[in-house]
């Protein structure tokens, strides 16, 4: 039989293995080393040893497979260190490689965990996107319209989803860690939907009472002896919302208006604070001539009266009007008598409500010395 020359990568040794045993493990006469059995020279036949050699070269011992050593189930299962001076037989035997076994929790090759591919929690985790179509169908189910606009269930789903798709990305966590995670995402989601939903508005106003108009109205003077609060880009006006049957053929109203642009409830809101020296002066306003005002209101600007209160202003007499205007529009005008001055203060715009801080925030704000 043929012999093949190999040489000991550690200490770099040559010795001879049999043609057979090329790519089995052997050990190194030398230094003991275990090594796969490459080809160094050309296979040679034996040849008789010189008499007097110079130098031998020694024959390298096929080396016997390591045997498996039993461990409990918890531990890890290696393989033994080959011992340098074993020997099975005249043929060596290759030791297997260890090969690591994927993981069937997060390897896609395998069948899928619990029944769900992944392609069915991706489904899962778009389920949010169904918050706006809600949004849409409950007022006809409900009757009631949303406090916010669109533009909330839609940022929600965005947001839902884009944490559901993370929990399926996460490798770390077992599949039913991440079913269980995504249904919990997409659970908070709608819950978080309805409570947005049904959310009072009187609760909406005092957010945007806080945060919005407060910040951005301040006092303007009606007149020497009266201010109010309003949005802070007023322009001057002069209208005539009130007939000259009732403050004279030559009085005219004069004051401010101004717009305000609610982003949170997505509107427009007027508003108008005026004031005239009446031609006559009331001794005391009853609510015969309030009538007259509420008449000339209806008739001047339009709209439907929904209700009427009476309303006094720090012990001067005067009156409350709250008129539709269609497409949810609401106009709500007060107006008082204060000496031989009429003052008229108005306030218009979408589902606009007395208690709201978008009209409190303006009628309140009124002040006569």
């Amino acid at each position: 039989m043929s012999l093949a020359v190999v040489r000991c990568p550690a200490c770099r040794g040559t010795s001879r293995v049999e043609s057979d045993a090329l790519g089995e493990v052997v050990a190194c006469p030398r230094c003991q080393s275990s090594f796969v059995a490459v080809e160094e020279a050309q296979v040679v036949s034996p040849a008789p040893v010189p008499a007097a050699p110079t130098r031998r070269t020694a024959v390298a011992r096929p080396v016997a497979p390591p045997r498996r050593r039993r461990l409990p189930p918890d531990e890890s299962d290696d393989w033994d260190e080959p011992p340098p001076n074993r020997t099975s037989g005249s043929r060596p035997v290759a030791v297997a490689t260890p090969v690591l076994i994927p993981d069937p929790e997060h390897d896609p090759h395998q069948a899928p965990v619990a029944g769900l591919p992944v392609s069915v929690l991706v489904g899962l985790a778009l389920l949010p996107f169904g918050i706006p179509l809600l949004w849409l169908i409950m007022p006809m189910v409900t009757g009631q319209d949303a406090a916010l606009s669109i533009a909330v269930p839609l940022a929600l789903a965005v947001a839902a989803s884009a944490l559901c798709l993370g929990v399926v990305k996460t490798i770390d966590w077992t599949a039913t860690t991440r079913i269980k995670g995504v249904l919990m995402l997409v659970g908070l989601a709608y819950l978080s939907a309805a409570g947005l939903y049904f959310l009072k508005k009187e609760l909406m106003d005092k957010v945007q009472g806080f945060f919005g108009p407060t910040s951005e109205w301040a006092f303007v003077p009606l007149d020497k002896n009266s201010r109010i609060k309003m949005p802070s880009n007023p322009e001057k006006c002069e209208d005539q919302p009130l007939g000259p049957g009732v403050v004279g053929p030559n009085v005219k109203l004069v004051g401010l208006q101004a717009t305000y642009e609610s982003d949170l409830r997505g509107g427009t809101y007027k508003y108008w604070a005026m004031s005239a020296t009446l031609a006559a002066p009331v001794a005391k306003p009853d609510d015969a001539w309030f009538n007259k005002i509420g008449d000339e209101l209806k008739r001047v600007r339009g709209g439907r009266l929904l209700q009427k209160h009476t309303v006094t202003h720090r012990g001067h007499p005067g009156c409350e009007w709250e008129f539709e205007l269609g497409e949810d529009t609401i106009r709500i005008v007060q107006v008082f008598v204060i000496d031989n001055r009429v003052y008229y203060l108005s306030a218009e715009g979408p589902k606009l409500a007395r208690d709201d801080d978008l009209a409190d925030t303006f009628f309140q704000s009124f002040w006569v010395n």
